[in-house]
């Protein structure tokens, strides 16, 4: 079924960096505890005048340039984001034009952090079955422009970084520069969980989509159960990379990269503790661009993938874990 592969990848960082001296200037909290707490000392955000679509530009060009493609290769557009230009239409529909891409079907997904995953598992079955030859995917977030500096919210807004990462995933039989194989997905949910990071409103579950004493009582920010979900992403992220390595009767040495989503450094460190991954197998940037949300994965992997992480005959393993709550797996080949 997975006769995929990425042929392209790119990513783009907003030029401010953003310190954790900085971000105690709006609130009640000291540096020494941010890196104590998340690792996290930059951050890169966005302009004040710049949206979403500035970031996905540079990024998705990229990726198709780094393809050896041009626009009209590309049959279909996906883009994964919770911090889109527009409520809707979609974050798609907005930058199709803008990229140059005509009449492709263009779409918008939500699986928060898991984004790049769920969007490979959908992408692949479009190859499959012959429907497109080369798709386009795109996750992004401006989330600077979602903080809340409150004491409500500071335990997620000290995190939040803005970022794009693309891919193309093309037909195996595409000759491209360099290429990696999907070889398995796994994907799951647990709406159970729902609670642990969410927005209250907008929505359509009061009478008003969105009203003053929505925005007064703080229902259109960010709220975190921070230890829950701590304990539940790293539980998760060690049980789905046992399961897939389960499914291919492999251990955690048979792969050359393990390629995560960058929530902080304190759930990667106890995932890598819990798996034995060597430090130098699992590229690190939460220290440097916080967490982008499902920007993260792509923007890890295209630096992989800049640094030629994916060499010849290479075993890679990707793993996402997000809101809602979500998680994802996939085992690649170089």
């Amino acid at each position: 079924m997975f006769n995929a592969k990425i042929s392209g990848t790119g990513y783009y960082l907003p030029k401010d960096i953003v310190t954790n001296a900085d971000i105690v200037q709006r609130m009640n909290m000291n540096e020494d505890f941010i890196v104590k707490r998340t690792g996290i000392v930059t951050r890169h955000h966005a302009k004040p005048e710049q949206g979403l679509y500035a970031l996905i530009l540079p990024a998705a060009k990229q990726a198709v340039s780094d393809a050896g493609l041009s626009m009209d290769a590309i049959d279909m557009l996906i883009i994964n984001t919770l911090s889109p230009d527009h409520h809707d239409p979609s974050e798609a529909c907005f930058v199709q034009k803008k990229l140059g891409l005509n009449n492709v079907p263009a779409f918008d997904i939500r699986a928060q952090c898991s984004g790049f995953i769920y969007a490979l598992d959908m992408a692949s079955q479009f190859i499959a079955t012959g429907r497109c030859r080369h798709i386009l995917i795109v996750c992004a977030e401006l989330l600077s422009k979602r903080m809340d500096y409150t004491h409500d919210g500071r335990n997620l807004s000290i995190l939040l970084g803005d970022g794009a990462g693309a891919v193309v995933l093309s037909a195996e039989n595409f000759t491209a520069n360099r290429t990696v194989k999907l070889v398995d997905i796994m994907t799951g949910a647990d709406g159970d969980y729902f609670n642990l990071l969410y927005t209250a409103s907008p929505g359509t579950h009061g009478e008003r989509f969105i009203s003053a004493e929505n925005i007064e009582q703080g229902e259109t920010e960010f709220r975190l159960q921070g230890k829950q979900m701590f304990q539940h992403a790293t539980e998760t992220l060690v049980a789905i990379t046992k399961e897939i390595c389960r499914r291919h009767d492999l251990v955690i040495s048979d792969f050359d990269t393990i390629i995560a989503h960058q929530p902080n450094l304190r759930i990667l460190d106890v995932v890598r503790d819990e798996l034995n991954i060597p430090l130098e197998k699992m590229p690190i940037n939460a220290d440097r661009f916080g967490n982008m949300a499902s920007a993260s994965l792509p923007v890890t992997f295209a630096q992989a993938w800049e640094e030629d992480r994916f060499q010849n005959g290479g075993r890679h393993l990707i793993l996402g874990y997000g809101s809602g709550v979500t998680w994802g797996a996939a085992i690649v080949m170089s």
